[in-house]
């Protein structure tokens, strides 16, 4: 219960309006020194100034995406929900995120992973190409399957381990925003299918 109230504070913190006009503020303060030691030839220090105001950004950019983050369909709970790629480090991947984690009664667990821009955003096209590389050697007899979905419009790639009873369900949005599910101790790809039709991915391709 602590770690889902932390990570809750976190959420609203972000999402505050006063805190958002405190991130922009540092952006638009970073950028105008950023512009001013470009004026004194102080390269360096204009880069430092640069990626801080691309962290800020990131930080807003992250703190927009928890707002697609879906309610659990029947069956599971909300475990947490939080903004990521926050930061310098957003600034050097290039990246913003959030990410929620579910679970169920029955000891199922889904984490789900939104992400935009730098590698990151790109995972879920990446994961198609290694999908239709792996289903080119798809061994009948083995008990990982995969293939292509339809949901709202885009196409996904769903991965099924019917052994391990684990999961992936991954969509690329244009170029730079991915939406991926993992699912563990699961029954059915069909779970992952119920939390992603929850999701607005028309929204996510248009406001990222």
């Amino acid at each position: 219960m602590k770690k889902i109230l932390l990570s809750m504070a976190v959420v609203l913190s972000l999402s505050t309006p006063s805190f958002a006009e405190k991130l922009q503020d540092e952006a638009v303060d970073s950028l105008t020194t950023a512009q001013k030691l470009v004026k004194e030839a102080n390269y360096s220090k204009a880069v430092d100034e640069i990626n801080y105001a691309l962290s800020k950004v990131n930080e807003l950019t992250a703190a927009g995406l928890v707002k697609y983050i879906p309610e659990p369909p029947a069956g599971f709970t909300l475990v947490n929900k939080q903004a990521q790629g926050v930061g310098a480090a957003a600034a050097i991947a290039g990246n913003a995120g959030a990410t929620a984690e579910y679970a169920s009664d029955s000891g199922a667990s889904v984490n789900l992973n939104i992400a935009i821009g730098g590698m990151t955003g790109k995972m879920a096209g990446m994961a198609a190409l290694g999908s239709l590389l792996a289903g080119m050697n798809q061994n009948a007899g083995s008990s990982e399957q995969s293939r292509q979905v339809r949901v709202q419009g885009y196409t996904g790639t769903e991965i099924f381990d019917t052994a391990g009873k684990t999961g992936t369900l991954s969509f690329q949005l244009g170029e730079k925003t991915s939406v991926t599910l993992e699912g563990s101790n699961i029954d059915s790809p069909d779970v992952l299918m119920q939390f992603v039709k929850n999701i607005d991915l028309a929204g996510l391709e248009k406001n990222f």
